[in-house]
Protein backbone atom coordinates (compact mmCIF):
# COMPACT_ATOMS: atom_id res chain seq x y z
CA UNK A 1 0.00 0.00 0.00
CA UNK A 2 2.95 2.07 0.95
CA UNK A 3 4.30 1.42 -2.28
CA UNK A 4 1.31 2.60 -4.42
CA UNK A 5 1.20 6.06 -2.49
CA UNK A 6 4.93 6.83 -3.24
CA UNK A 7 4.15 5.64 -7.16
CA UNK A 8 0.51 8.19 -7.10
CA UNK A 9 3.11 11.23 -5.48
CA UNK A 10 5.93 10.16 -7.77
CA UNK A 11 3.42 10.64 -10.77
CA UNK A 12 1.83 14.06 -9.35
CA UNK A 13 4.98 15.70 -9.24
CA UNK A 14 5.96 14.40 -12.69
CA UNK A 15 3.00 16.44 -14.04
CA UNK A 16 3.48 19.02 -11.95
CA UNK A 17 7.28 19.16 -13.00
CA UNK A 18 5.98 18.86 -16.84
CA UNK A 19 2.86 21.46 -16.54
CA UNK A 20 5.88 24.11 -15.42
CA UNK A 21 7.75 24.01 -18.67
CA UNK A 22 4.05 23.41 -20.63
CA UNK A 23 2.98 26.62 -18.92
CA UNK A 24 6.76 28.71 -19.12
CA UNK A 25 5.98 27.96 -23.21
CA UNK A 26 2.48 29.01 -23.14
CA UNK A 27 3.65 32.54 -21.58
CA UNK A 28 6.73 32.76 -24.51
CA UNK A 29 4.45 31.42 -27.18
CA UNK A 30 1.98 34.54 -26.39
CA UNK A 31 4.47 37.43 -25.99
CA UNK A 32 5.87 36.25 -29.37
CA UNK A 33 2.35 35.87 -30.75
CA UNK A 34 1.76 39.88 -29.67
CA UNK A 35 4.56 40.95 -31.00
CA UNK A 36 4.94 39.44 -34.21
CA UNK A 37 0.99 40.11 -35.10
CA UNK A 38 1.66 43.57 -34.28
CA UNK A 39 4.61 43.48 -36.95
CA UNK A 40 2.20 41.74 -39.25
CA UNK A 41 0.02 44.42 -38.90
CA UNK A 42 1.58 47.21 -39.20
CA UNK A 43 3.72 46.18 -42.38
CA UNK A 44 0.19 45.12 -44.12
CA UNK A 45 -0.65 48.53 -45.43
CA UNK A 46 3.00 49.15 -46.50
CA UNK A 47 2.50 45.86 -48.27
CA UNK A 48 -1.04 46.43 -49.58
CA UNK A 49 0.00 49.44 -50.69
CA UNK A 50 3.49 48.68 -53.05
CA UNK A 51 0.80 45.50 -54.26
CA UNK A 52 -1.83 48.28 -55.23
CA UNK A 53 1.64 50.17 -57.36
CA UNK A 54 2.81 47.46 -59.08
CA UNK A 55 -1.09 46.69 -60.38
CA UNK A 56 -1.76 50.24 -61.44
CA UNK A 57 1.88 49.99 -63.28
CA UNK A 58 1.08 46.46 -64.89
CA UNK A 59 -2.09 47.52 -65.71
CA UNK A 60 -0.90 50.78 -67.96
CA UNK A 61 1.89 48.53 -69.57
CA UNK A 62 1.91 45.22 -71.43
CA UNK A 63 5.36 45.42 -72.92
CA UNK A 64 7.10 46.35 -70.12
CA UNK A 65 5.67 43.79 -67.22
CA UNK A 66 5.60 40.63 -70.10
CA UNK A 67 8.57 39.38 -68.35
CA UNK A 68 7.40 39.27 -65.21
CA UNK A 69 3.70 37.88 -66.39
CA UNK A 70 4.56 34.94 -68.16
CA UNK A 71 5.88 30.96 -66.72
CA UNK A 72 9.38 30.77 -68.32
CA UNK A 73 10.21 27.81 -70.78
CA UNK A 74 11.73 25.76 -67.76
CA UNK A 75 10.83 22.24 -66.81
CA UNK A 76 10.96 22.76 -62.43
CA UNK A 77 8.91 24.58 -60.63
CA UNK A 78 10.34 26.44 -57.40
CA UNK A 79 8.21 26.01 -54.02
CA UNK A 80 9.19 28.24 -51.31
CA UNK A 81 7.55 26.43 -48.27
CA UNK A 82 7.52 28.18 -44.30
CA UNK A 83 7.46 25.89 -41.66
CA UNK A 84 8.69 26.37 -38.17
CA UNK A 85 12.47 25.48 -36.69
CA UNK A 86 10.88 24.10 -33.28
CA UNK A 87 7.92 21.39 -32.68
CA UNK A 88 5.27 21.44 -29.97
CA UNK A 89 3.09 23.83 -32.43
CA UNK A 90 -0.09 21.29 -32.85
CA UNK A 91 -0.86 20.65 -36.09
CA UNK A 92 0.43 23.55 -37.51
CA UNK A 93 3.68 22.00 -39.64
CA UNK A 94 1.19 18.80 -40.74
CA UNK A 95 -1.08 21.01 -42.36
CA UNK A 96 1.65 22.42 -44.54
CA UNK A 97 2.57 19.06 -45.06
CA UNK A 98 -0.47 17.30 -46.56
CA UNK A 99 -0.92 20.64 -48.41
CA UNK A 100 2.80 20.30 -50.15
CA UNK A 101 1.81 16.28 -50.89
CA UNK A 102 -1.34 17.07 -52.20
CA UNK A 103 -0.78 20.78 -54.16
CA UNK A 104 3.48 19.23 -55.15
CA UNK A 105 4.41 17.56 -57.94
CA UNK A 106 7.30 15.81 -56.85
CA UNK A 107 8.94 15.35 -60.12
CA UNK A 108 8.43 18.89 -61.65
CA UNK A 109 9.19 20.48 -58.54
CA UNK A 110 12.07 21.78 -56.16
CA UNK A 111 10.95 22.65 -52.56
CA UNK A 112 12.80 25.64 -50.93
CA UNK A 113 12.26 25.26 -47.14
CA UNK A 114 11.89 28.02 -44.68
CA UNK A 115 12.69 26.14 -41.11
CA UNK A 116 14.24 23.15 -40.17
CA UNK A 117 11.33 20.92 -39.81
CA UNK A 118 10.19 21.42 -43.50
CA UNK A 119 13.67 20.90 -44.19
CA UNK A 120 13.86 17.00 -42.22
CA UNK A 121 10.22 16.21 -44.11
CA UNK A 122 11.01 17.27 -47.51
CA UNK A 123 14.23 15.47 -47.62
CA UNK A 124 12.95 12.30 -45.79
CA UNK A 125 10.28 11.83 -48.03
CA UNK A 126 12.07 12.15 -51.48
CA UNK A 127 11.51 15.81 -52.70
CA UNK A 128 14.51 17.74 -54.49
CA UNK A 129 15.26 20.45 -51.62
CA UNK A 130 17.45 23.49 -51.97
CA UNK A 131 17.56 24.25 -48.29
CA UNK A 132 20.40 27.79 -48.91
CA UNK A 133 17.59 29.95 -46.91
CA UNK A 134 16.20 27.39 -44.44
CA UNK A 135 16.91 29.22 -41.44
CA UNK A 136 16.15 32.70 -42.40
CA UNK A 137 13.16 32.29 -40.20
CA UNK A 138 15.45 31.62 -36.87
CA UNK A 139 15.89 35.68 -36.79
CA UNK A 140 13.59 37.54 -38.65
CA UNK A 141 15.45 40.12 -40.39
CA UNK A 142 14.23 42.28 -43.28
CA UNK A 143 17.89 42.25 -44.90
CA UNK A 144 17.70 38.41 -45.14
CA UNK A 145 14.36 38.35 -46.49
CA UNK A 146 15.88 41.33 -49.22
CA UNK A 147 18.60 38.87 -50.25
CA UNK A 148 15.70 36.04 -50.82
CA UNK A 149 14.09 38.13 -52.76
CA UNK A 150 17.06 39.07 -54.78
CA UNK A 151 18.42 35.44 -55.50
CA UNK A 152 14.79 34.50 -56.61
CA UNK A 153 14.02 37.42 -58.82
CA UNK A 154 17.14 36.56 -60.52
CA UNK A 155 16.32 33.15 -61.07
CA UNK A 156 13.29 33.56 -62.50
CA UNK A 157 14.04 36.48 -64.72
CA UNK A 158 17.16 34.35 -66.10
CA UNK A 159 14.82 31.60 -66.66
CA UNK A 160 15.96 28.66 -63.89
CA UNK A 161 12.31 28.08 -62.98
CA UNK A 162 8.84 27.93 -65.02
CA UNK A 163 7.30 29.50 -61.70
CA UNK A 164 8.10 30.46 -57.98
CA UNK A 165 5.72 29.82 -55.65
CA UNK A 166 4.67 30.81 -51.86
CA UNK A 167 3.30 28.23 -49.60
CA UNK A 168 2.79 29.47 -46.29
CA UNK A 169 0.25 29.80 -43.38
CA UNK A 170 -2.16 32.12 -43.52
CA UNK A 171 -3.71 33.78 -40.04
CA UNK A 172 -7.73 33.42 -39.62
CA UNK A 173 -8.01 34.32 -35.78
CA UNK A 174 -6.31 32.51 -32.95
CA UNK A 175 -7.66 28.73 -33.36
CA UNK A 176 -7.56 28.75 -37.00
CA UNK A 177 -4.44 28.87 -39.87
CA UNK A 178 -5.17 27.65 -43.04
CA UNK A 179 -2.31 26.86 -45.47
CA UNK A 180 -2.34 28.39 -48.60
CA UNK A 181 -0.43 28.65 -52.24
CA UNK A 182 0.73 32.41 -53.39
CA UNK A 183 2.47 33.35 -57.03
CA UNK A 184 4.89 34.84 -56.24
CA UNK A 185 6.38 34.87 -60.43
CA UNK A 186 4.58 35.61 -62.45
CA UNK A 187 2.73 37.86 -61.51
CA UNK A 188 -0.80 38.13 -61.59
CA UNK A 189 -2.05 41.17 -64.29
CA UNK A 190 -5.14 43.05 -63.04
CA UNK A 191 -8.17 41.22 -64.52
CA UNK A 192 -9.20 45.30 -65.17
CA UNK A 193 -6.94 48.58 -64.85
CA UNK A 194 -6.72 49.92 -61.56
CA UNK A 195 -9.23 52.73 -61.28
CA UNK A 196 -7.57 55.59 -59.61
CA UNK A 197 -9.35 58.64 -60.31
CA UNK A 198 -6.65 60.13 -62.80
CA UNK A 199 -3.97 59.53 -65.13
CA UNK A 200 -0.74 59.16 -63.32
CA UNK A 201 2.41 60.67 -64.26
CA UNK A 202 5.15 58.27 -64.36
CA UNK A 203 8.53 59.52 -63.72
CA UNK A 204 10.78 58.71 -65.77
CA UNK A 205 9.21 55.76 -67.28
CA UNK A 206 7.30 52.99 -66.63
CA UNK A 207 9.91 50.35 -67.60
CA UNK A 208 12.30 52.02 -65.31
CA UNK A 209 9.51 52.14 -62.12
CA UNK A 210 8.70 48.23 -62.57
CA UNK A 211 12.04 47.38 -62.60
CA UNK A 212 12.91 48.98 -59.67
CA UNK A 213 9.34 47.93 -57.09
CA UNK A 214 9.99 44.55 -58.66
CA UNK A 215 12.74 43.81 -55.77
CA UNK A 216 10.98 45.52 -52.92
CA UNK A 217 7.40 44.17 -54.47
CA UNK A 218 8.49 40.99 -53.90
CA UNK A 219 11.00 41.16 -50.39
CA UNK A 220 7.69 42.67 -48.78
CA UNK A 221 5.19 40.22 -49.73
CA UNK A 222 7.89 37.88 -48.69
CA UNK A 223 8.57 39.36 -45.03
CA UNK A 224 4.65 39.72 -44.54
CA UNK A 225 4.06 35.78 -45.58
CA UNK A 226 6.86 34.65 -43.24
CA UNK A 227 5.59 37.16 -40.56
CA UNK A 228 2.11 35.54 -41.10
CA UNK A 229 3.23 32.39 -40.63
CA UNK A 230 4.80 33.17 -37.66
CA UNK A 231 1.85 34.37 -35.70
CA UNK A 232 0.14 31.39 -37.11
CA UNK A 233 3.07 29.03 -35.36
CA UNK A 234 3.34 31.04 -32.11
CA UNK A 235 -0.75 30.87 -31.65
CA UNK A 236 -0.72 27.06 -32.10
CA UNK A 237 2.27 26.73 -30.12
CA UNK A 238 0.02 29.21 -27.65
CA UNK A 239 -3.11 27.07 -28.08
CA UNK A 240 -1.19 23.45 -28.12
CA UNK A 241 0.69 25.11 -24.34
CA UNK A 242 -2.82 25.82 -22.80
CA UNK A 243 -4.88 22.21 -23.73
CA UNK A 244 -1.63 20.67 -22.49
CA UNK A 245 -1.76 23.01 -19.27
CA UNK A 246 -5.39 22.21 -18.66
CA UNK A 247 -4.78 18.32 -19.12
CA UNK A 248 -2.47 18.34 -16.40
CA UNK A 249 -4.88 20.44 -14.03
CA UNK A 250 -6.96 17.41 -14.93
CA UNK A 251 -4.57 14.48 -14.56
CA UNK A 252 -3.39 15.82 -11.30
CA UNK A 253 -6.95 15.97 -9.62
CA UNK A 254 -7.81 12.68 -11.04
CA UNK A 255 -4.14 11.15 -9.37
CA UNK A 256 -4.45 13.36 -6.50
CA UNK A 257 -8.18 11.60 -5.56
CA UNK A 258 -6.53 8.39 -6.24
CA UNK A 259 -3.85 9.59 -3.82
CA UNK A 260 -5.91 10.17 -1.55
CA UNK A 261 -8.38 7.37 -1.57
CA UNK A 262 -5.52 5.30 -1.32
CA UNK A 263 -4.22 6.95 1.76
CA UNK A 264 -7.69 6.86 3.76
CA UNK A 265 -7.36 2.82 2.71
CA UNK A 266 -3.67 2.67 4.08
CA UNK A 267 -4.98 4.91 7.69
CA UNK A 268 -8.53 2.61 8.21
CA UNK A 269 -6.36 -0.62 7.27
CA UNK A 270 -4.20 0.79 10.01
CA UNK A 271 -7.21 1.44 12.57
CA UNK A 272 -8.30 -1.91 11.96
CA UNK A 273 -5.22 -3.91 12.18
CA UNK A 274 -4.63 -1.77 15.80
CA UNK A 275 -8.21 -2.54 16.73
CA UNK A 276 -8.10 -6.17 16.02
CA UNK A 277 -4.67 -6.77 17.74
CA UNK A 278 -6.58 -5.06 21.45
CA UNK A 279 -9.05 -7.64 20.86
CA UNK A 280 -7.22 -10.33 20.78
Amino acid sequence: MAQNLNKTKRRINSVNSTKKITKAMELVATVKLKRFKNIMLSNELYSNEIVSLINVLFSKSNEDAEVYLNEKEADKTLYIVINSNLGLCASYNNDIYHFVDKNVDKKSSIIMPIGIKGDTYYKRNGYVVNNDFVSINEKISYSDIEQLGIFIHKEFIDGKYKAIKLIYTHYVNSIKFVPELFDVFPIKKPISNVDIGYSPIFDPNIKTLIEELIPIYVTSILYQKIIESQVSEQASRRTAMENANDNADELINELTIEFNKARQAAITQEINEVVAGQAK
